[in-house]
């Protein structure tokens, strides 16, 4: 390797460090520093690993059945725990399940909910709901909000082919397998969204 080559290296590499280093924010030390794309299939990878978990067949059966089986690490356990604890009246409806299967079920999603240590994605939403309520809903937490604050309400609200926000996968074509991507969402109706 020539001299200048590894100058150029170096620079790249101190930068990098540097603008990881000095980020304003946590987030912005994957979201905009040099090592977020180095970062992301690595983050991917394991936040998606709970497709890979016996248990998640089971709540893609019994959860996914009604609506989208929402990945576990978009709420912490403690909402997850409230909401199996209260499957009678999961959001007007009796969504009881025999005690063995919301067992399982609610294992799982508490394993594989958002957290500290889960990895990045987990870790933004867990940090969105420390200051707040507990959240009972996905769109109630600061993240989900955060990210959909530039959509108007009539977008989705009064688009047919959507409804509610809480039809991820109306526009988020891989919602269920955890991949949120900003570059693919399609917002029915109004094509590809680029904020």
């Amino acid at each position: 390797m020539n001299k200048a080559s590894l100058l150029i290296i170096t620079g790249l590499v101190v930068g990098g460090l540097a603008t990881t280093l000095w980020a304003d924010s946590d987030d912005d030390k994957y979201e905009h520093g040099f090592f977020a794309r180095l970062f992301d299939r690595e983050h991917e990878s394991r936040e998606a690993s709970y497709l890979n978990n016996p248990q998640y067949s089971l709540y893609k059966t019994e959860c996914g059945d009604c609506h989208m089986a929402y990945p576990p690490n978009m709420l912490p356990k403690p909402s997850w725990q409230a909401m199996m604890a209260s499957l009678e009246n999961h959001f007007g409806d009796n969504a009881e399940l025999d005690q063995e299967s919301a067992a399982a079920i609610s294992a799982f999603l508490e394993t594989n909910s958002a957290g500290p240590k889960q990895g990045e994605y987990s870790r933004k939403v867990w940090r969105s709901t420390q200051e707040v309520a507990q959240p009972g809903r996905i769109t109630d937490t600061g993240y989900f909000r955060a990210k959909h604050h530039e959509i108007r309400p009539n977008m989705v609200l009064n688009n047919p082919d959507i409804g509610s926000f809480s039809r991820c996968d109306a526009c988020h074509s891989s919602a269920e397998q955890g991949d949120f991507e900003e570059d693919d969402v399609r917002i029915p109706g109004y094509g590809r969204w680029d904020d």
